[in-house]
């Protein structure tokens, strides 16, 4: 299973950096922090820690076993009351009982976690399972790499961390007519001795706008905006677009 033995290596190269400053833009456009946040595929929890710093109640969701036992060690030593549930997002309907519907003032699905879903019917049945647990009044925000951003994938290495010990390259290839989107990523940690390998090799699919947009609406939900990471309009073509979605409209 994917993220289980690259656990520690994602979290010690600090890729959930860019959760946590999605974060910080979200925050800062509402009115108000959330009350109550369900934060899926939490990964070791940089988005669900700095929600929580805000005093909201928040649960974070992730398949990976691994990767929660380093979220729970950070909760735990910074003294946040955070629950982690290992699940699949695709389950939500079974992973909470009947109080938790309508519950969630913020739902969150951060760092292009729902491109590794490859079935439309798997995407629209977590919109549908988000929609049971968001208030009337919630957002729902997730992020998702473009069939632009993919077609840079061109089967090459790319080195994309080099420091502390540690040596992280992905060879990342993309099929326009499948629209599925591959990366093996390697390893390399020092243990002061030897260094060790890992490697997992990572599947994801380039979701179009028409796709995005017809599942949500059949979830129940209106697509109020298209952002970019640093919290732009997302341009058409943008390589990575920030979701902002209600059941009802909003003043922005």
């Amino acid at each position: 299973m994917i993220y289980n033995s690259y656990a520690p290596i994602y979290d010690a190269i600090g890729q959930g950096a860019f959760a946590a400053q999605l974060v910080v833009h979200l925050l800062a456009a509402r009115a108000a922090p959330p009350r109550r946040v369900l934060d899926l595929a939490c990964g070791t929890g940089a988005a669900a820690l700095a929600l929580a710093r805000t005093g909201a109640e928040v649960v974070g969701l992730d398949h990976s076993g691994p990767m929660l036992h380093i979220a729970q060690g950070r909760a735990r030593d910074e003294g946040l009351p955070i629950r982690f549930i290992e699940a699949d997002m695709r389950q939500l309907t079974t992973c909470f009982s009947a109080d938790h519907e309508g519950a969630y003032d913020l739902v969150t699905c951060l760092y292009d976690s729902l491109n590794y879903l490859t079935d439309p019917n798997d995407l629209l049945q977590v919109f549908q399972g988000v929609a049971k647990l968001v208030t009337p009044d919630g957002q729902f925000i997730f992020d998702l790499n473009s069939e632009y951003e993919y077609a840079n994938w061109d089967d090459c290495d790319q080195v994309v961390y080099d420091a502390n010990g540690i040596l992280v390259y992905n060879r990342l290839n993309y099929n326009p007519d499948t629209r599925c989107a591959r990366g093996q990523i390697v390893w390399f940690s020092y243990d002061g001795n030897l260094w060790w390998r890992g490697a997992e090799e990572h599947l994801q699919r380039a979701w179009s706008e028409a796709e995005v947009g017809a599942a949500l609406s059949a979830a129940g939900f209106v697509l109020h905006e298209r952002r970019t990471p640093t919290w732009q309009s997302a341009a058409p073509d943008a390589k990575r677009v920030v979701y902002l979605c209600g059941r009802n409209w909003y003043n922005a």
